[in-house]
């Protein structure tokens, strides 16, 4: 009967310290982590859900609106209690509805854990949702005044999607704030170019949010997106003078050529401001032929008058550049490629990331050599990445 028991407790301590398909092997900055949630509404714009719960809720006038689930991640003192990964799960609970009751907020979460999993893997979920993180709640603002990165997630999803950048950024000196994608009347958008501008509004609006932080350099702003957040910012971008750098975390930008000419007003040659492009590994011809991807033209390669950074990550799928995801991924997906060696190359697409916003915002000119460098010699492993640079020719056409 011992026996038995001492194995029940071996087999409970081996999956309860199971390795995570995800690591983050980047070490923090200087400064400590800190992590606020903020419930905005947005009183200049509409939320007009046609059905269900939320349509009696925003029906009421004090509701009217458009919210905006704010997370905002800052440089702060060292010290108190991180955050598990579970926390930042509950805030897919109230996303668009900031009074859910801790019941409804429980069932959203659980039917997106489903979605996300399919409904399996119960064990790896069980672990992920107790993994620490970095930040600490409410932590005590750091003295100072840091560059604003706003961040635009990716179609229909989370703020917290690329939360592990959004922590590493803050340790190194920055505010990183960001918002869910959400539709004009529901939890969800369409691929399409009113959606998009949607979204591309949602990072003006967190733009002037971040005017109200004490610890805001309103001088030095960036916005990043993975995905179609990694198009909305580019339009955002074209619109708004006060954005002076860019990162499209494998952005839908290179892929929906068609709907970019749409916005005539985002015209590539006309946009001076400077762009990282993460990109996943290239598909087959055959691939792109079945998939029907649109190669109607390029509006990266349109960006004559900005520098441009290309940095393919041939170890990466497209999922892969959300760390969320890679969390709970499939292990049986994990095939050419090992878990570790996608982490890894997740790593050193953030140092990229923060290279790029210190040499842009910063001016910092190690920062600028190390993008300038092989990636080979910023500790890639041999063939992993590649890096292509388009400076901006600097006159007008």
């Amino acid at each position: 009967m011992r026996l038995i028991l001492c194995l029940v407790v071996f087999l409970i301590c081996s999956a309860s310290q199971a390795k995570s398909l995800f690591t983050f092997s980047n070490t923090p900055g200087p400064h400590g982590v800190g992590v606020r949630y903020v419930k905005q509404v947005d009183r200049t714009r509409t939320f007009t859900p046609k059905q269900g719960a939320l349509a009696s809720v925003f029906a009421k006038e004090d509701k009217r609106g458009r919210p905006l689930q704010t997370v905002i991640w800052y440089p702060a003192e060292k010290g108190g209690q991180p955050v598990r990964f579970d926390d930042y799960l509950q805030l897919v609970g109230w996303e668009t509805d900031p009074d859910a009751s801790p019941k409804e907020q429980a069932r959203t979460v659980d039917a997106w854990l489903r979605m996300v999993t399919e409904g399996k893997r119960d064990a790896q979920v069980a672990a992920e949702r107790r993994r620490g993180m970095w930040a600490v709640r409410d932590a005590v603002r750091k003295a100072g005044k840091f560059p604003v990165v706003i961040y635009a997630p990716s179609y229909n999803n989370t703020t917290f999607e690329n939360a592990d950048i959004a922590e590493y950024l803050a340790s190194h000196g920055y505010i990183v704030i960001s918002a869910p994608t959400v539709g004009l009347s529901s939890r969800w958008i369409k691929k399409d170019l009113m959606h998009a501008e949607l979204q591309a509004a949602d990072i003006r609006f967190l733009i002037d949010y971040a005017r109200t932080l004490p610890q805001a350099d309103m001088e030095q702003v960036a916005v990043a997106g993975f995905s179609w957040g990694g198009l909305a910012n580019v339009l955002a971008a074209s619109k708004d003078e006060r954005i002076k750098a860019l990162v499209c975390i494998d952005g839908a930008v290179r892929y929906y050529n068609r709907l970019m000419t749409q916005a005539s007003y985002a015209r590539p040659d006309k946009l001076r401001t400077p762009l990282l492009f993460l990109a996943q590994t290239p598909a087959s011809m055959e691939s792109t032929i079945r998939y029907k991807e649109d190669l109607s033209g390029s509006f990266i390669s349109g960006m004559v008058n900005a520098d441009v950074y290309l940095l393919t990550m041939y170890p990466m799928e497209h999922h892969h550049f959300g760390s969320a995801y890679v969390r709970l991924d499939d292990p049986a997906e994990y095939k050419e490629y090992t878990a570790d060696e996608v982490s890894f190359a997740y790593t050193l697409g953030a140092r990229y990331i923060l290279n790029f916003l210190d040499g842009y915002l910063k001016n910092d000119a190690a920062a600028r050599a190390y993008l300038a460098r092989r990636p080979v010699a910023n500790g890639a492993p041999p063939h992993a990445l590649k890096m292509d640079i388009m400076p901006a020719k600097g006159t007008p056409r």
